[in-house]
């Protein structure tokens, strides 16, 4: 019997069907454990964002510590003139030099800055009026807490954000009198290296810091290790003095890489193809089978009928 008679053009579409179903249950298999591996994959990645929110906070927590260390001597009304102010911030541990400078702004004049060196553009700024300070500074004034604002280009030169402490003298009411601010000014590229965000890039992910401005309408972007960040990134959040940062973390060949979805859809192809083939070879040798075995039956039919003619022609 020939290969494209009818039997066998059905034996071939019965593997089609075989194959089909196969390769559909294949690639599925392959998408849930894909999508298994990506929930894992975004898992790391979150513990990546959340490890360096930490270190974000905890920096951020110790500059606030050694800004109480003169907002809490003004508050209790002491005398804080420039002489005693600069002995003070002296002895305040900056090994590191990410505090560019400590100010003092009666007001939110700019009066005090130590140390003076490389800062003197700084004397005389009213951070409650200058343009690009302003809306940090009135945040912190108006409720009484901690309030980051920058990254801004210095007066001094450079780059840097700047840590408002708002201090208010006891006058017999809950608040008290509004004094002014203590002010850490916060060297940016020393203090993204301190919390390290080398070791993301070494842990092959692609990351980018930001946030919103006073506004809400505009993002301003803090930090990041490329300029066209891919989507279906993953966000955490991280809540910072008197503010909100973002951080946008994903592997840098994505969660999945492209190849992992070609050899999925390359492996189920194989996989079907493989199964299809087999099926074919077992209904194939059992349709020769029923075929020979017909034949044989013939065979032994037409065998018998002579000799029954012979015999029925002898008989008396």
């Amino acid at each position: 019997m020939k290969k494209d008679s009818g039997p066998y053009k059905k034996i071939k579409i019965y593997c089609y069907i075989i194959g089909l179903i196969v390769f559909l249950t294949a690639f599925l298999v392959s998408v849930f454990l894909l999508h298994n591996l990506e929930k894992n994959e975004k898992t790391t990645g979150k513990y990546m964002a959340q490890v360096t929110e930490k270190r974000v906070r905890a920096r951020l927590d110790q500059y606030i510590m050694l800004s109480d260390l003169l907002g809490n001597y003004i508050s209790a009304g002491e005398n804080l003139d420039e002489n005693t102010f600069s002995k003070l911030a002296e002895k305040i541990p900056n090994e590191d030099g990410v505090i560019k400078a400590f100010e003092l702004a009666p007001d939110g004049i700019v009066t005090d800055i130590y140390p003076k060196q490389e800062n003197e553009g700084a004397f005389g700024l009213d951070m409650l009026q200058e343009h690009e300070r302003k809306k940090d500074a009135v945040v912190a004034k108006e409720s009484g807490k901690y309030t980051i604002g920058g990254p801004y280009q210095l007066k001094q030169g450079g780059t840097g954000a700047l840590l408002f402490n708002p201090v208010y003298q006891d006058n017999n009411s809950d608040k008290g009198e509004f004094w002014g601010f203590v002010i850490l000014v916060i060297d940016w590229n020393r203090f993204i290296d301190e919390i390290n965000l080398d070791y993301l890039s070494d842990a092959d992910f692609s990351y980018r810091i930001w946030t919103y401005d006073r506004d809400g309408n505009d993002r301003i972007i803090l930090a990041e290790s490329q300029d066209d960040m891919p989507d279906n990134i993953l966000t955490v959040e991280c809540t910072v003095p008197n503010n909100t940062w973002y951080f946008d973390i994903i592997p840098s060949k994505r969660w999945i890489p492209r190849s992992y979805w070609i050899m999925c859809i390359v492996v189920s192809y194989v996989f079907s193809l493989l199964v299809a083939t087999v099926f074919y070879l077992i209904f194939s040798k059992k349709h020769r089978e029923r075929q020979y075995e017909a034949e044989l039956k013939n065979l032994l039919n037409r065998q018998k009928t002579p000799a029954r003619q012979k015999q029925d022609f002898y008989s008396p």
